[in-house]
């Protein structure tokens, strides 16, 4: 066959079928590229409540949270955001504005039975424990992930305290591992099932809320470090030195179980548990700069 009649064929046949290993109404794949903003950068931002509602076990779990994101159009980078002992996920607000000025879509909800009052509904003070908050967050990042603004291969997870230990424990569940962008805490409580192993399983009243006996008995034979090691994803950690809650053995344990070479650990001096001032103001900003270092456009 002359050569003009091949070339002939081989148009007839790639109009018939699209180019090799693609459909015909498949576009080409785009060339990922870091997401770099001006420093000064600012989106407009909206935001607005959301329900997430799913079905534990004929049990109707209602979680209550935001949306903060963008005011205008696209596709963006998320994160989750996932308060600690008796918290809300308001307590994340400023996280969240400053997050979506900068172009992430930010969901900050409340866990269900883990605070004095909520509006999420469905469980008791005595019915929630970490296992129960890992649901509620999983139910939380398929619903997110459905999002028409989200880039659902981009979903980072954030939570502080407690809610940074449940969301250690969720980024390692073989459903979502592989899909988390990454990960980014205060102060996580890795310390929790120390704190309650060999407790008598019974109601006990903390801080002003419950441990209930279900959540000791759920804690009582977990090392958490045998879980979190399965996230293979890059992890951002930020602690006080005053903080006598947590204490540096558990984050130092942390790091050494993700290897220091994916997880970026910084210590605020003079910091306790709970962030406030100049340290927000830094916490925030070192976890804005891991999100931003692993943030990625198509072109």
């Amino acid at each position: 066959m002359k050569r003009g009649l091949c070339l002939c064929a081989a148009a007839v046949l790639f109009a018939a079928f699209g180019a090799a290993g693609c459909g015909a109404d498949e576009e080409p794949e785009k060339e990922k590229v870091l997401r770099v903003l001006e420093p000064d950068f600012k989106y407009e931002t909206t935001h607005y409540e959301h329900t997430v509602e799913y079905d534990d076990n004929g049990k109707d779990i209602t979680i209550s949270g935001t949306v903060y994101e963008p005011d205008t159009g696209g596709r963006f980078p998320a994160v989750i955001l996932s308060h600690g002992f008796n918290g809300h996920g308001a307590d994340f607000k400023k996280e969240c504005l400053r997050f979506a000025e900068r172009g992430y879509v930010c969901y900050a909800f409340d866990f269900c039975g883990a605070q004095a009052s909520s509006k999420s509904k469905g469980r008791t003070e005595e019915e929630y424990t970490p296992f129960t908050m890992k649901e509620d967050l999983l139910h939380v990042i398929e619903e997110i992930g459905k999002f028409s603004n989200v880039d659902k291969s981009q979903i980072f997870l954030f939570g502080g305290s407690q809610g940074g230990f449940v969301t250690m424990l969720t980024a390692a569940d073989s459903s979502v591992k592989d899909k988390i962008a990454g990960v980014a805490t205060y102060f996580p409580a890795l310390n929790i099932p120390d704190d309650w192993r060999g407790k008598p399983e019974e109601k006990t009243p903390l801080m002003g809320y419950y441990i209930g006996a279900e959540f000791i008995r759920s804690v009582q034979d977990l090392d958490p470090y045998e879980v979190i090691g399965d996230y293979k994803g890059d992890v951002c950690i930020v602690w006080g030195t005053n903080d006598a809650l947590v204490h540096r053995n558990y984050i130092d344990r942390a790091v050494e179980t993700y290897g220091a070479d994916r997880a970026e650990l910084t210590v605020l001096e003079g910091a306790g548990h709970g962030f406030g001032g100049t340290d927000l103001a830094e916490a925030i900003e070192t976890v804005l700069a891991f999100l931003e270092a692993r943030t990625y456009t198509y072109k």
